[in-house]
């Protein structure tokens, strides 16, 4: 028997799939089936579990009281408890209660001209050079500069707190296990330092951004410098990634659908649409994790208290129950997916990452309609990873944007 044959076989006591050997690099078709083939729940090799129907996603996501976020992001590597994700219910109730009027869709159009006019800079570097690698040089500059006018911070910092954020990203030790390599440490100390001093600055009403307005309005109720803190880091370490992942996956994809190219740039009116139906099919937060406070039955499995339980959100999304035949990309769906996840830790900033998806793709095919991928390209998704993406999406076209 085949090991694909294997990870395929329906899920039966004492079975256990591995979500790190599933076959994600070239596409998410097959591995995604293979969770959903194993059950609604399944064991995993590590002495965790995953959900994978929509049903099963929906109720470990709604319900934090059994389900914690909270202890999932304890041994997260970051210096300080990101905010709100690692809080659960009454503390995490508090906490969006303060945020959600920073991050409503007005708020994100606010910063959508600002981030046109970046996405725009970024592309006058390329334009002309009929080549580019669309990560390096677009998506994973953009979403810092948005970050850092957020925040109301220089865009002049934008390398070092890509340098700061890499450092940390790529040796977060999950386990709690192992202690982080030197230069970890230093990145987060300096990028500690960094946050903490544009703190002082908003808490002494000389600074601006986010800080700075949400201190004048929450009066006695104000995050405190820890809190703050984790915000920021949120952000940093995972808001900023977030979007650099999405894009490099829509690219990718884009890159080698010429008609999909062709009714966007024909139709920019349908860019949300296919926004959305992209985040359903190939969600960069594939897998988000949280942790059983109480032993729980759930699908015939019993799962004990303290067991890690990973929602497959990719897997959730396809879910067949739910929708006529799940793998097919059709931007003409209504699906409300489970992307930005759902119940009380739906993510803070969906209307912001919504709007920076948008503005790179209607900018680029505004001014770059017709690319392909460069010859003998193949983007790969980088995995295992909390969060998928793609490190290289290389394409061509013809200089000076326009067509062939």
């Amino acid at each position: 028997m085949s090991e694909d044959t294997d990870l395929r076989s329906p899920s039966a006591p004492g079975e256990v799939l591995s979500i790190e050997e599933l076959p994600m690099a070239d596409d998410r078709t097959e591995p995604y089936g293979i969770l959903r083939d194993a059950g609604p729940v399944v064991r995993l090799k590590n002495g965790g579990f995953a959900v994978t129907s929509r049903e099963a996603a929906d109720h470990v996501l709604r319900n934090p009281e059994i389900f914690s976020s909270k202890q999932a992001f304890d041994t997260l590597g970051s210096p300080v408890r990101l905010l709100p994700i690692a809080f659960d219910p009454p503390d995490h109730t508090r906490y969006r209660r303060m945020l959600q009027p920073f991050f409503t869709p007005r708020t994100a159009a606010l910063l959508e001209q600002s981030s046109r006019d970046q996405v725009g800079r970024l592309m006058d570097l390329i334009i002309d050079r009929g080549s580019c690698d669309v990560v390096a040089d677009l998506a994973r500059l953009f979403p810092p500069e948005v970050f850092l006018t957020l925040f109301g911070l220089p865009l002049d910092d934008r390398d070092r707190l890509l340098v700061w954020k890499d450092a940390i990203i790529a040796f977060a030790d999950l386990s709690g296990s192992a202690e982080p390599p030197p230069q970890v440490m230093e990145s987060a100390v300096q990028l500690f330092e960094y946050i903490s001093a544009h703190l002082a600055e908003c808490r002494q009403g000389r600074g601006s951004g986010l800080l700075a307005e949400l201190f004048a309005g929450t009066g006695d109720d104000s995050l405190n410098d820890e809190e703050a803190l984790g915000l920021c880091f949120l952000f940093i370490l995972a808001g900023i990634d977030s979007v650099t992942s999405a894009l490099s996956l829509m690219f990718a994809k884009l890159a080698v659908e010429p008609e999909l190219r062709r009714q966007i740039v024909k139709d920019p009116s349908i860019i949300s649409e296919v926004i959305e139906e992209m985040l359903r099919v190939d969600p960069a937060n594939s897998v988000v994790p949280r942790v059983a406070t109480r032993d729980v039955e759930l699908h015939g499995h019993l799962i004990p208290a303290g067991s890690n339980v990973g929602v497959a959100l990719g897997a959730a999304n396809r879910d067949p129950a739910e929708l006529d035949n799940p793998d097919t990309f059709d931007f003409r769906r209504k699906y409300n997916h489970l992307t930005f996840g759902g119940g009380p830790h739906r993510c803070v900033g969906v209307h912001l990452a919504r709007m920076e998806l948008k503005v790179v793709l209607e900018e680029w095919h505004r001014r770059i309609p017709d690319y392909e991928l460069a010859p003998g390209a193949r983007p790969q998704v980088n995995w295992p990873s909390g969060v998928i993406g793609i490190s290289s999406v290389p394409v061509v076209f013809p200089p000076g944007g326009g067509t062939r």
